[in-house]
């Protein structure tokens, strides 16, 4: 058990403040069917519900701010959470604009997580503040300072990637040949 009013003490009061804040309906959340491939849904939202999965199958939601940008958004959370280890061994995720409690308020999209590396960690803050402004930096240095490490997540649209590789497969190989192109010939 953690030392009273220790770092681990405070980071598990609040994860489970989070978890009684929890809508009971986000345990049984599904992908949309022909939901949008695109998180244009998300403009003028405060929250997402993020769902993440367990080695045996099993869905956890969870409600997070984030940050948009060219078609992606930016998540931040512990380094060293759950959430983390579950994306590291499947980072195929559910994503859907949400209330505080996680309640979908849009589409349930399918998506892919990414956890940043540390060069690409000050611009994905970057755009989770400035989505935010004065209310997130308040945050940051009270509640999330209970996190030793800060992981930030990159997530993607199924469909954006799909489109991202079909042009980069239209462009052809990096010989400069098209699709279709002729061999080179002795």
């Amino acid at each position: 058990m953690p030392r009273l009013l220790s770092k681990e003490w405070w980071e598990q009061r609040v994860l489970r403040m989070y978890d009684s804040w929890r809508d009971p309906v986000t345990w049984h959340v599904t992908a949309t069917p022909d939901g949008p491939g695109d998180l244009r849904q998300f403009r003028r939202r405060r929250f997402a519900l993020l769902v993440t999965y367990k080695r045996n199958g099993d869905a956890v939601p969870s409600a997070m701010w984030f940050g948009l940008h060219d078609g992606r958004a930016y998540l931040r959370t512990g380094l060293n959470s759950w959430k983390v280890r579950r994306m590291r061994n499947n980072p195929q995720v559910l994503f859907a604009p949400s209330n505080i409690r996680g309640k979908p308020k849009g589409a349930v999209i399918e998506c892919t997580a990414r956890i940043l590396p540390d060069e690409e960690k000050p611009r994905a803050a970057r755009i989770i503040a400035d989505a935010y402004g004065a209310g997130r930096k308040l945050y940051d240095r009270t509640v999330a300072t209970v996190y030793e490490e800060a992981a930030y997540i990159e997530i993607t649209p199924n469909a954006l990637l799909e489109a991202e590789a079909r042009a980069k497969a239209a462009k052809g190989p990096a010989t400069g040949r098209g699709p279709g192109a002729q061999p080179a010939r002795d």
